[in-house]
């Protein structure tokens, strides 16, 4: 395999193995699955609303999602669980400076998995589809409106209704049309479950 393809393929690995890693998830025996905690254990989040705020040099995102209950959950015997519930957001594009077109708006509906290793923190992961106002941002062809959003990252959650994070965004259509230059921004949330 030459270089090209190699860096090619690295590339392609995260999103991918992100689906896989949702699919086991989704298809993970029910009899380890608990869907009581605990007693030692915080109950599982509920729903919540959530306000995003994404950067790059060249554009922003503002972002407004609602977070499912949780469709499935995991205990560990550590006390740790994983979570698995949809996010659904609509958000604002804005481009800086004078690149055309300067605005967009995006829906999607992610998967998010979410690994509390305590009740406090997390590390979560996800990807799914979006779909974009335009094909054309900030001076870069997207070739397509499909596209899938993916984000890795982590938080804390402060009582029981306050959550905040911090994430890595990856906005791209999987390479179904070229170019695919992408979007890329790190945002950060507040998210109030209830």
């Amino acid at each position: 395999m030459n270089t090209y393809a190699s860096m090619r393929t690295a590339r392609a690995a995260p999103p991918a193995m992100l689906a896989a890693a949702l699919a086991l998830a989704l298809l993970g025996s029910p009899v380890h699955a608990q869907t009581a905690a605990p007693r030692h254990q915080a109950a599982a989040p509920g729903q919540g609303f959530s306000l995003q705020y994404g950067y790059h040099s060249k554009y922003q995102r503002l972002g407004l999602a609602y977070e499912t209950p949780s469709l499935w959950r995991y205990d560990f015997s550590n006390n740790g669980r994983i979570d698995l519930n949809v996010e659904l957001g609509a958000s604002y594009w804005k481009a800086s400076g004078n690149r055309e077109p300067d605005s967009m708006w995006q829906v999607s509906a992610v998967p998010m998995l979410r690994w509390w290793p305590s009740d406090t923190y997390y590390l979560e992961a996800g990807v799914g589809p979006s779909l974009l106002s335009r094909a054309h941002f900030a001076g870069k062809q997207l070739s397509t409106r499909f596209q899938f959003t993916s984000h890795i990252g982590g938080g804390i959650l402060v009582g029981d209704a306050h959550r905040f994070g911090l994430r890595y965004t990856h906005v791209s259509n999987a390479s179904i049309k070229t170019p695919n230059p992408g979007l890329d921004l790190i945002e950060v949330s507040y998210t109030y479950q209830f």
